[in-house]
């Protein structure tokens, strides 16, 4: 008696791996150019493909490896986030309050400041592994932004009053450039963390903004930039808007201003 064949697998049993597996072969893309292209290793890659996640840092790398897997090979990176948290999003465990107490701090300001800077600690331990992970060890690309026209002199047909010609303290407090270099103007719609560096390497801001900041950094350019969850940061450089689209890469804006 011949054995029977197992049916073939629906769309929605396939693994994120799977399925970018699958798109890949279609657009006809081995595993070495899909590394190359995304930045990680061949066998990351094949771990992925394989939803090996054993073989991968954490959720969290694993979740930024399927998104830019996906929109390379034109997969819609939600459908494959919401196969992986189908398949290996583990169950939310329940806990029954009512027949154990849980030893929540009554009035005790002391551990009550011992679980705030545990809580800080922990926080600033996972900012750093994400800014080791997403951002730090690749080259940033340089753009250049371009100065606006300085306006034509007037004709010294008409004698000016004096101090028609002389400049405003305040309006000369506000220009792109100050007496200690340049200025760069960031705001923040979303967390996100960004780092700037001067022309000698120095760091001028590094660290992690809340949502509905604005910072300003002063200094000498030109000014090396790295911008993570960019998409929600907007970025003012001599007097004009910077585009941070052509620079983003997984979530994270490298570039130079010159």
């Amino acid at each position: 008696m011949s054995e029977e064949q197992a049916p073939p697998l629906d769309a929605d049993d396939l693994g994120p791996g799977a399925m970018l597996a699958r798109a890949r072969a279609e657009h006809q893309l081995g595993i070495p150019e899909i590394a190359e292209r995304l930045k990680y290793g061949a066998r990351q890659i094949e771990a992925l493909e394989a939803d090996d996640y054993g073989r991968l840092p954490g959720t969290t790398f694993v979740r930024g490896m399927i998104r830019g897997y996906a929109k390379l090979v034109g997969v819609d990176p939600a459908s494959a986030l919401k196969a992986l948290e189908r398949r290996h999003i583990p169950a939310q465990a329940s806990v029954d309050l009512r027949t154990q107490r849980v030893p929540f701090p009554d009035g005790n300001r002391r551990a009550t400041r011992l679980y705030v800077v545990l809580s800080a600690i922990a926080l600033l331990a996972i900012a750093v592994v994400l800014y080791e992970r997403y951002v730090a060890g690749v080259p940033s690309a340089p753009v250049t932004v371009a100065p606006q026209p300085a306006p034509r002199p007037a004709p010294e047909a008409a004698v000016a009053a004096p101090d028609a010609t002389e400049a405003d303290p305040a309006a000369e407090s506000g220009a792109a450039t100050t007496s200690r270099g340049r200025r760069i103007q960031f705001e923040f719609l979303r967390e996100s963390w960004v780092e700037v560096k001067d022309r000698d390497g120095s760091t001028l801001l590094s660290q992690l903004n809340p949502a509905g900041t604005q910072k300003v950094v002063e200094g000498a350019p030109p000014f090396s930039v790295i911008i993570g969850n960019a998409a929600n940061v907007r970025v003012t450089y001599k007097d004009a808007p910077v585009d941070l689209k052509p620079y983003v890469k997984v979530e994270v804006a490298r570039l130079t201003l010159e």
